[in-house]
């Protein structure tokens, strides 16, 4: 239940505080109107951050063959733009292009349509992954480019990069790129001078300036599978575009010299035209390569205020700093800070930042690193060089009373195997504000560099590092974790988590693993059943979650499910691989009899380690059977774990019928982690 906040009631306050903050709104109505009327596009025009997801950029494919499905977003928030040749069992296509646009088109001219006498400066970072084969056997590469087309030119795949059509007659677009060249084209139009180098192209494919990185050594050889950041600027004052690049295995930061430098005049180059577009764009001709883009950051001078809007804004700018001094009087005044102080109260073990320091350690809050229903996580590094995770909570659960219990609930535990709170901050909203506990409120937690359980079992981390040994420790790791929270926390009470699942596991750098986001997690007495609204995520919650009756038992169902899917490789909901059942308990059980083949087919296992894994398989249907006092406890499950004792395969089973995926609340962050640069 949230706490209601008390306020002071006088008559006169409410008048006064209603008259000031209705003049305020309309000052700037007034202004804003103003604003909007000069450009006639979306405020973030004048910023604009692409996040990579469906909200911020348009994906544009071509396929000369078929419908090849790329581009196309991966569960990690990233975007794939070609194939990989390596991992489809598929003859690959060829002849491909995929793109990525910024949705709004880029304003480059004043208002009315008239000219700026520069072009203006602009900005961009981006981050990608080119895993190539051979050298001179990949291609074609992947470019920025901000050009006069909308849309993905037609017949251009191959050597040009979806930049400008492959017949001369066709061409009409005028562009600037930025190309990383996987292939060395010899044809009539291309200078390349290896099937590794970088240029700075200008409407056409032969590079104004270019750098030649074929040497193995070189820290930008484009055949090393490097997950390269790379950057470009434009000054408009003296038309200078510099270019600066580096793999991320060497420095996350912007090198101090540039590695092209190149003058030129775009305020020519695009003359003729209101508007151009930002894409980053890949191609492939007759050789693929897997192309993934997994940051993109670019920022624009606004020069579309014309000089009425700069006489009002020195009027009115004065006027509303006094007002909103007055304002956040009379905030203050009406304000009750009891649930600031139960913040506070709650969190004696950690340190509050302030808002400043958060924003400074995070670069401006510009690294995504995870994103849920209700918070967003960011990638921070603290003065001392400490990384962090930095998450912010939203919608509702950005509220003070109800982060509150979240905190009073992780500054009291301290487990080598639970993700460590490192500190809070709250930054009130003062700007017409009248609710005290309403504003942003952000926790500091250790930085996890493996990132989340769930991008190793099933994203891009897939792979080797996750073997048999790995995968049972994990599984052990989570288990103390949950027998700690139910068992050895305090002598009369225990802690539910109620939302155990992959993507909240998160693994340090030596794979060891540790349990997060206690959103969803309440404090009750042992052997206490709480009655709750349905909460957690689908595939994993236990069935009497749905009768809003929990217990500890019920994380012991979420683990069990958990132990299948590490085990298996699949998905709670992977309804191709458990159809025709509803859960994947059920669809274990079923395969009782010869139990060891629902193993991963990926994890490779001695004779004796498939014994263990039979012992792990046959606890992971102990704990998810439908009856809460059916189930073990978390201390029977380490001790199952620790001794590789093999359980006893329940007599009798009752299958789901199936659970509604509404009615209740999804888990607060459903992906912890789910991208940084060690992807």
């Amino acid at each position: 239940m949230k706490m209601r906040i008390a306020h002071p009631q006088t008559d006169y306050a409410d008048t006064l505080m209603s008259s000031i903050c209705s003049l305020t709104l309309l000052l700037f109505v007034l202004f804003a109107g103003a604003s909007v009327r000069a450009i006639d596009l979306p405020p973030s025009q004048e910023k604009c951050i692409t996040k990579l997801d469906q909200l911020d950029v348009c994906l544009q494919g071509m396929d000369r063959n078929s419908e090849s499905g790329i581009p196309l977003q991966t569960s990690s928030s990233e975007i794939q733009l070609t194939f990989d040749p390596s991992t489809t069992t598929l003859n690959v296509p060829k002849y491909n292009v995929a793109r990525v646009r910024y949705k709004y088109p880029l304003p480059f001219k004043g208002n009315g349509g008239r000219s700026n006498r520069n072009f203006p400066s602009f900005a961009t970072n981006f981050t990608f992954l080119l895993n190539t084969s051979k050298y001179n056997e990949s291609g074609d590469g992947i470019a920025f480019a901000i050009t006069t087309d909308d849309m993905t030119p037609e017949n251009s795949t191959g050597r040009f990069l979806g930049l400008m059509q492959q017949e001369v007659k066709d061409r009409h677009q005028r562009f600037l790129a930025l190309e990383f060249d996987t292939f060395q084209n010899f044809e009539p139009g291309f200078h390349d001078p290896s099937a590794s180098h970088i240029g700075i192209d200008v409407c056409n494919l032969t590079s104004l300036k270019v750098v030649d990185t074929s040497n193995s050594s070189d820290p930008l050889y484009l055949y090393k599978n490097y997950t390269i950041s790379a950057w470009l600027t434009y000054d408009s004052t003296d038309s200078m575009i510099r270019v600066w690049a580096t793999n991320n295995s060497n420095v996350l930061e912007r090198p101090s010299t540039p590695i092209l430098e190149v003058q030129y005049d775009l305020s020519e180059l695009f003359q003729n035209y209101t508007y151009v577009y930002a894409v980053i764009t890949a191609a492939s001709g007759n050789n693929s390569q897997y192309t993934i883009l997994s940051y993109w950051y670019i920022t624009i001078e606004n020069r579309s205020r014309p000089p009425w809007q700069l006489l009002l804004l020195l009027i009115v700018l004065p006027l509303l700093v006094v007002i909103s001094l007055v304002c956040r009087t009379f905030c203050r005044w009406r304000a009750n800070y009891g649930s600031i102080l139960a913040l506070e109260e709650a969190s004696r073990p950690v340190r509050r930042y302030r808002y400043s320091e958060l924003f400074r350690a995070t670069s401006g809050f510009r690294e995504v690193i995870g994103r849920g229903a209700f918070s967003i996580v960011y990638r921070g590094i603290l003065p001392d060089g400490t990384l962090v995770a930095v998450k912010k909570m939203t919608n509702e659960h950005a509220d003070v009373t109800v982060v509150a219990k979240e905190v009073q609930i992780i500054s009291g535990i301290q487990h080598r195997h639970l993700v460590t709170l490192k500190g809070w901050c709250f930054k009130q909203k003062e700007r017409f504000c009248f609710c005290p506990s309403a504003g942003e409120t952000y926790l500091v937690f250790e930085f996890m560099p493996k990132g989340a359980l769930s991008s190793h079992l099933h994203g891009l981390r897939r792979g080797p590092s996750l073997d048999s040994v790995t995968k049972r420790k994990i599984i052990h790791d989570v288990a103390v974790a949950l027998e700690y929270l139910h068992s050895c926390l305090t002598p009369t009470g225990c802690v539910l988590h109620r939302d155990v699942k992959a993507a909240n596991v998160l693994l340090t750098e030596d794979m060891e693993a540790k349990l997060g986001d206690f959103g969803l997690a309440r404090l009750i007495a042992h052997h206490q059943t709480l009655s709750e609204d349905p909460a957690g995520t689908y595939g994993y919650f236990a069935p009497e979650v749905i009768k809003r009756e929990v217990s500890t038992k019920s994380d012991v169902y979420s683990f069990g499910v958990l132990i299948i899917e590490i085990a298996s490789g699949i998905r709670p909901l992977e309804e191709e691989c458990i159809a025709p059942y509803a859960i994947l308990g059920d669809w274990l059980y079923s395969r009782r009899e010869n139990i060891l083949e629902a193993l991963d087919t990926t994890l490779h296992t001695t004779d004796a380690e498939s014994e263990i894994w039979r012992s792990v398989l046959h606890l992971g249907l102990a704990c998810c059977q439908a009856n809460p006092e059916d189930r073990p406890d978390m201390t029977k499950v380490l001790n199952v774990l620790r001794n590789s004792e093999v359980l006893e395969v329940p007599a009798s089973w009752t299958y789901t019928e199936g659970i509604s995926r509404t009615g209740y609340s999804s888990s607060t962050t459903s992906q912890f982690y789910s991208l940084d640069e060690s992807l």
